[in-house]
């Protein structure tokens, strides 16, 4: 068996080098959990902060469950991105037409202690779709579930050990930058 003398050991230095700068200067938005609302604290993830397709843009949700009960997390149309300009640019909502999506389509059931993650691409949210003028815009996700929206559905209630999360939670705003 032949030693690596000190010569062979230096071509791994650039790489070591070029991986540490990497991952030191990654444009991905790391993990920042909100307050507790609820029993329920969310998160973001994003490896394309800035992009310029927008069937591109990737973003994961986190959701984690702090509390001492399991809960029922309604989606999709309970989650909506939320993009504010900075400076030139501007955000339109557009709906999709038709009937709204089911509260019941995609919910899960969190346990305590237990996190999950929605995963999304694209523009999409909820049952429209956003349309951005090229620019940068502070980036949050906002996770309502009104009172009386789940007086509305409670018939259908899937789960009666289980109660349905109501509140408002917001993640931390980010700077995404769209530039085609």
């Amino acid at each position: 068996m032949r030693k690596a003398g000190i010569p062979k050991l230096l071509y791994f230095y650039p790489f070591i080098i070029s991986v540490t700068f990497c991952i030191g200067h990654s444009h991905a938005i790391p993990e920042t959990w909100t307050q507790p609302i609820n029993g329920l604290r969310l998160s973001l993830h994003s490896p394309t902060q800035n992009y310029k397709d927008p069937n591109a843009f990737q973003l994961s949700v986190l959701f984690e469950n702090v509390g001492k009960e399991k809960i029922i997390i309604i989606l999709p149309q309970s989650i909506r991105q939320n993009y504010e300009a900075k400076g030139r640019g501007t955000a339109k909502y557009i709906p999709f037409p038709g009937p709204r999506i089911s509260p019941w389509k995609d919910a899960f059931t969190l346990l305590p202690g237990r996190r999950d993650e929605i995963k999304l691409v694209g523009m999409r949210d909820g049952d429209g779709i956003w349309k951005l003028e090229p620019g940068t815009y502070d980036f949050s996700v906002r996770y309502i579930v009104p009172q009386d929206f789940v007086a509305a559905y409670i018939r259908d209630f899937p789960d009666s050990k289980a109660r349905l999360w109501t509140g408002s939670i917001e993640t931390t705003k980010w700077t995404i930058e769209f530039h085609p």
